[in-house]
């Protein structure tokens, strides 16, 4: 029995001090209904200021812990925005791209240091003769940086209808700006020129190389690629966030030549599911997995930024992995990875134009630090200042046209009784002189 009672008492000892350990270390994590209650707090807030209309999930060692739509899909129907809603995700396309081309890479089909002009003959010879499919994925390539191409923006340029080799042969092929392999610009050029690559050695469209090589097998089913028709398969719809807060339907913006750069569209479920198969191997082998979150110039993986969070910032020294999608005017997407913490952050947003640091407070709670409780921008007072009486017109026509007829009568009959005091000699009511 004084046997037994010693054990225990070295196991709690032992416990308590491993628990100290833990909690000194920062990797004693609160529980889950509490993480639940702090994110849902701060969700709430972000849904009650209008900073927020799409979905966040945030999962921990493999289990989510927050899932939640906030505002709607549909701002006509009022279609409410869900886990399962599909957004179009934009740049973050170009994980996905990244993770075809390794694995036909691993299969022989594509060297690595391969040039874009062995695989696209069209292509011209000076500069597709020098540009590696390994500087493609890296941004490397020489190609000049992009992302403020009119053709990649909002304006009517974004509009216009090319096919994937179509807009390559018109668009893509510029004179390179730095010698292959030296500097790091942002091509979304060099994704789309892969994306080439791939139809080329494989012989299958590119959405159909994805839905057999990724999609299915990890059970994606409500990720694809959006034709321009993302509204008509019930995903949501995009807006434009102004003052007040106020949406308007987004810009149309043509996704064909943005192709395997960024037009892909998914779900926070989904999109979940892929960032378990970046931990987990299965589809995915573990040299893939390792490629794509080796950093190289511009802190680039393969589709992910990888660096340390710095030092002030919640959870500094930590890694984070994260891309963000950004289709102007219509969706924003943001998916980051801690890998130290086994936890992922994706937030979709279909109201763009306001974000507010939602990302880095939710960071913050995973590192169990506080969080900035936004607040009301004068910006957005000031316009509900303005709006809120209008509103309130629209909405009580006849009531408000009573009162329009009463305060005319008053004003008129006010003026008229001026109007015979001055006459009469008699002071005026509304300070007139004798």
């Amino acid at each position: 029995m004084l046997f037994d009672m010693k054990r225990r008492l070295r196991s709690l000892f032992l416990v308590g001090i491993l628990g100290l350990s833990l909690e000194a270390l920062g990797l004693a994590d609160r529980s889950a209904p509490e993480l639940t209650e702090r994110i849902e707090k701060l969700v709430s807030r972000y849904a009650e200021y209008g900073y927020l209309n799409g979905t966040v999930l945030l999962a921990r060692h493999g289990t989510v812990i927050y899932a939640k739509g906030v505002g709607d899909a549909n701002m006509q129907s009022h279609t409410p925005n869900t886990p399962q809603t599909k957004f179009g995700i934009a740049s973050v396309t170009k994980q996905f791209t990244a993770v075809l081309v390794l694995q036909q890479v691993a299969e022989g089909k594509i060297g690595l240091y391969g040039k874009i002009s062995d695989y696209l003959a069209w292509y011209r010879k000076d500069t597709g003769s020098r540009m590696t499919i390994e500087q493609a994925l890296h941004h490397t390539a020489g190609l000049p940086a992009d992302f403020e191409l009119p053709e990649f923006s909002d304006s009517e340029a974004a509009k216009q209808h090319f096919e994937p080799q179509e807009f390559a042969e018109k668009k893509c092929e510029p004179s390179l700006v730095s010698e292959p392999g030296t500097q790091w610009n942002y091509s979304n050029c060099g994704y789309l020129l892969l994306g080439l690559v791939l139809e080329r050695v494989t012989g299958k469209p590119f959405d159909e190389l994805l839905r057999e090589r990724l999609l299915e097998p990890l059970g994606m089913k409500d990720t694809g690629m959006d034709r321009n028709d993302l509204a008509e398969r019930g995903g949501a719809t995009g807006y434009m966030r102004h003052a007040g807060a106020r949406y308007t339907v987004g810009p149309y913006l043509d996704r064909s030549h943005i192709y395997a750069a960024g037009a892909m569209y998914s779900t926070a479920e989904d999109l979940l599911r892929w960032s378990q198969a970046l931990s987990e191997g299965g589809v995915i082998p573990k040299e893939i997995r390792e490629q794509v979150f080796r950093p190289g110039l511009g802190n680039w993986g393969y589709g992910w930024f990888i660096t340390k969070i710095p030092a002030g910032a919640p959870g500094e020294g930590n890694t984070v992995a994260e891309m963000r999608g950004d289709m102007p005017g219509n969706y924003f997407s943001w998916i980051l990875r801690y890998p130290e913490k086994e936890a992922v952050i994706i937030v979709l947003r279909n109201g763009y134009g306001s974000t507010e640091r939602l990302e880095q407070n939710l960071q913050a709670i995973v590192f169990d630090a506080e969080p900035q409780i936004p607040s009301r921008s004068l910006k957005d007072l000031a316009a509900l200042a303005w709006w809120t009486p209008e509103e309130w017109v629209s909405s009580h026509g006849r009531l408000s046209a009573i009162l329009l007829v009463a305060v005319s009568g008053m004003i008129g009959m006010v003026l008229r009784r001026r109007k015979n005091s001055r006459a009469n000699g008699i002071p005026g009511q509304l300070g007139g002189k004798p």
